[in-house]
């Protein structure tokens, strides 16, 4: 079985299709991974085969006109309008013909929701395809609101109201979807939204890469989403620099501060509240700083780096503070290690709310209202022994999961049933 991915995003959007296809390609089946040229590196090291995309979100990211829609999307909408007439839209056109080309020997279409088009193309070579959005967003379920809009409940029948939503994705791409079908795929014209959930005649299969557990109240989607658990991306080549490893082993191990991608409103106040938290509770931190805007240099307090691989660094560490993206989570869980969320956008205030309320997590809050007291009983609290018995329970439960290994058979079925 030979399985062609399409995705579209930052690496988040990425490593889940990466960590099955190196699962497939294990159990003696073809991968390929359609994304855009920021990700070659990330794919062909974990020996899947790759095709570029001209549609690049990473390369968008860094340059001017990107950075500034991404960062001041409203005060920078005008801009934004240009951008996507002008570099965006024919950028995607294009993709569509490449997601055609990579997917024309597959057995099988694997799409990240982004991938606008996917279904388009598996109708038109006959093949089966599965939806895989890394995050739980896609199919209307009556518990919980569309994590797009909101992480708070609104009532069975608004909750599921609020996936709706998912029919209009395509809207500013329909014309180009159009255009791609009549010249190329030779199909007339369709509405937006015809293949959000089927492809015409039947359901389309949805499989969240995320753990059931954190789900026990969720019974709409039975029968209609796989989920296996979390996929890791682990490798033997993850190690951590020298100094991270002397800081750690110097003292009582330290705590792993990680923002990851996500930019703080005022790094330089968080980092001051930081440190006088820790001295205050006898504590020292990891700090790993990637796009948070914090400058700061080592010392006996705080050990700062730009990056550390998550899957050697939490299992060390005492407790982590991180903005619950779901991969962060995910490692943190796994890891068996209290945690604080300081969630931003997106999905996180989602993953905040719900680990709090299963009790895996510390009380969350917003970074304006973190506080010198807020961090130093978080700190303290993360030696509580409640707490961590309830990190040692779930992470038991996650690695017990066999989630690509599951997921692979999985798909294994639906082609052999296609």
């Amino acid at each position: 079985m030979r399985v062609c991915f399409f995705t579209l995003g930052t690496r988040g959007d990425v490593q889940p299709y990466v960590a099955l296809g190196r699962e497939l390609i294990r159990n003696g089946h073809e991968a390929v991974i359609c994304v855009g040229e920021s990700f070659r590196q990330l794919v062909l090291s974990n020996g899947i085969d790759f095709v570029p995309t001209t549609s690049d979100l990473m390369a968008i990211a860094l340059t001017p006109d990107g950075k500034a829609i991404l960062e001041h999307p409203i005060k920078n909408a005008k801009l934004a309008l240009q951008y996507a007439k002008q570099v965006i839209n024919p950028a995607y056109r294009k993709t569509l013909e490449e997601f055609l080309a990579a997917a024309s020997d597959a057995d099988m279409i694997v799409y990240h929701p982004k991938a606008l088009g996917a279904v388009d193309i598996a109708i038109k070579l006959g093949i089966s395809c599965v939806s895989m959005p890394p995050v739980p967003i896609t199919y209307p379920v009556t518990e919980f609101a569309n994590l797009a809009l909101t992480a708070r409940n609104l009532g069975r029948w608004l909750n599921k109201a609020t996936y709706r939503i998912n029919e209009k994705a395509e809207t500013s791409q329909i014309g180009l979807i159009n255009d791609f079908r009549e010249k190329v795929l030779q199909l007339p014209k369709r509405k937006t939204g015809l293949y959000t959930y089927t492809d015409g005649k039947k359901e389309i299969p949805t499989v969240y890469p995320v753990s059931k557990v954190l789900f026990p109240e969720v019974s709409s989607w039975d029968g209609h989403v796989f989920l296996p658990g979390f996929f890791f991306l682990d490798s033997k080549d993850e190690t951590l620099p020298e100094d991270v490893l002397r800081f750690i082993a110097a003292e009582k191990p330290p705590v792993a501060v990680t923002f990851s991608s996500m930019p703080l409103s005022d790094p330089v106040k968080f980092l001051e509240k930081l440190r006088v938290a820790l001295k205050a509770t006898g504590n020292r931190a990891i700090l790993l700083k990637g796009n948070s805007g914090i400058v700061c240099e080592s010392d006996d307090l705080i050990c700062a780096v730009d990056v550390a691989p998550h899957s050697a660094l939490f299992s060390r560490v005492k407790g982590i503070v991180h903005h619950g993206g779901v991969g962060t989570t995910a490692a943190a869980l796994r890891a068996g290690k209290p945690q604080m969320i300081i969630p931003f956008s997106t999905d996180q205030p989602f993953w905040a709310k719900r680990l709090f309320r299963l009790g895996f997590s510390l009380t969350p809050m917003r970074e304006k209202k973190v506080t010198v007291s807020a961090l130093s009983k978080a700190f303290t609290d993360m030696d509580d022994p409640d707490v961590l018995r309830r990190a040692g329970d779930i992470a038991a439960v996650i690695r017990s999961e066999n989630a690509t290994a599951d997921t692979v058979k999985y798909l294994t079925e639906i082609n052999e049933n296609a």
